[in-house]
């Protein structure tokens, strides 16, 4: 039978709050939620099959089910995006921020820097405090058509810094929803290689990409094996993050061996249902994943649509990618807490764009992964609470 997205668009809010999650608290629906990355669709249904078999059978035990993921993981990315990765080069994570910090530990030295591109997914604004290494801000610009990477700008900086050892790329970018064209990432690829840099590309979001761009994983780039490892995980697609499952994955044996590295008590692993979860979704759920893409293509048009006829002192950019919109609130002076300032006044809960670094002041996240019927909700607040 085929899925269409009207067969997604529906969510139970009494059903999602006695659930327990993070994301719908018991605040709702007095207040509704757009504050955390994690849509509203999920899990796929396989999911919970899987599961629910696994609990019948008793199998909670240890398990060595990661080979049967990587194996999933591979099969997924070449037929979604082109690239098959050797599953003997897949290392289990228990999340992509895990990965990254990984990535910190196997490819830099604490007198190493950190390149990173703000305004950027906000935990990676604790590389510093955290691991001790000095962090490099190569700021996304924006002009009336978006936000975007200017390479000049990446290259002085290599140029002028040698201590440059790691280039934390979000690819799709969270939170503006910037996708990097081929053209761009060659020429990342290129610098990276000049100067010696290892690239931790972030690819978590790479599912959702919309009409008008494509995503290109970045170890496909000739020469970025070398030098990318890719971090990448199931739970933005599938709605699955409290499962903990994640990849690390490489295209050159010495990467993915100086990664290992770092001691594997350190990396965690991955759970028994985060496993099964992840290889059965990676394996049955394409055209699933194409019915909710194609929902939230509409919903991002509705969004910024709306907004641009009813909030016009709101300035949004149509994202390539994600389920998340970057709202600038800078003409209403909300403060430095913006995202406080919008629930007091809407009863809509977004993320406080300072936290995601230079370029976040006045801004907050929006993340519009929900049901039609919950959008159209949290727009006629927003309009009712600031319009004019």
């Amino acid at each position: 039978m085929t899925i269409r997205p009207e067969d997604l668009d529906r969510v139970d809010v009494a059903r999602k709050v006695a659930s327990g999650a993070y994301k719908w608290t018991d605040e709702a629906p007095s207040v509704l939620p757009a504050f955390v990355a994690e849509h509203d669709l999920g899990p796929f249904p396989g999911i919970t099959d899987r599961l629910r078999d696994i609990v019948e059978m008793g199998g909670t035990g240890y398990h060595d089910r990661f080979g049967a993921m990587a194996q999933a993981f591979s099969g997924w990315s070449s037929r979604r995006h082109g690239w098959t990765p050797d599953p003997e080069l897949v290392v289990a994570t228990a999340s992509v921020l895990q990965g990254v910090w990984a990535s910190v530990e196997a490819f830099t030295g604490p007198a190493d820097a950190v390149v990173l591109t703000p305004p950027i997914y906000f935990p990676f604004n604790d590389i510093g405090r955290t691991t001790g290494r000095r962090i490099v801000d190569w700021p996304l610009v924006r002009d009336e058509d978006g936000w975007h990477y200017d390479l000049d700008h990446l290259e002085r900086l290599l140029a002028a810094d040698p201590g440059i050892r790691l280039l934390v790329l979000c690819h799709p970018h969270n939170p503006t929803g910037r996708v990097l064209a081929e053209p761009q990432l060659v020429q990342i690829v290129d610098l990276c290689t000049r100067y010696d840099v290892v690239i931790a590309s972030d690819e978590i979001h790479c599912d959702f990409v919309y009409p008008g761009a494509t995503h290109r994983p970045t170890a496909t780039i000739p020469g970025a094996g070398e030098r990318t490892v890719t971090l990448t995980s199931g739970i933005k697609t599938f709605a699955i993050g409290g499962l903990r499952a994640a990849v690390a994955s490489f295209a050159d044996e010495d990467l993915h061996r100086r990664f290992l590295g770092v001691p594997e008590q350190l990396l965690g692993g991955v759970n028994r249902f985060g496993c099964e979860a992840a290889t059965v979704a990676w394996e049955e759920a394409d055209e699933w994943t194409d019915a909710l893409v194609a929902l939230f293509n509409g919903h991002r048009r509705r969004l910024v649509d709306r907004i641009a006829a009813e909030l016009p002192d709101i300035r949004v950019h149509l994202p390539q990618s994600t389920f998340l919109a970057w709202l600038d609130l800078s003409a209403l002076e909300p403060g430095d807490r913006p995202a406080t300032w919008l629930r007091e006044r809407t009863g809509v809960r977004g993320k406080n764009g300072p936290l995601f670094g230079v370029g976040g002041e006045g801004h907050v996240r929006f993340t519009f992964g929900t049901s039609t019927a919950v959008l159209d909700e949290m727009v006629d607040r927003l309009v009712a609470g600031l319009g004019r």
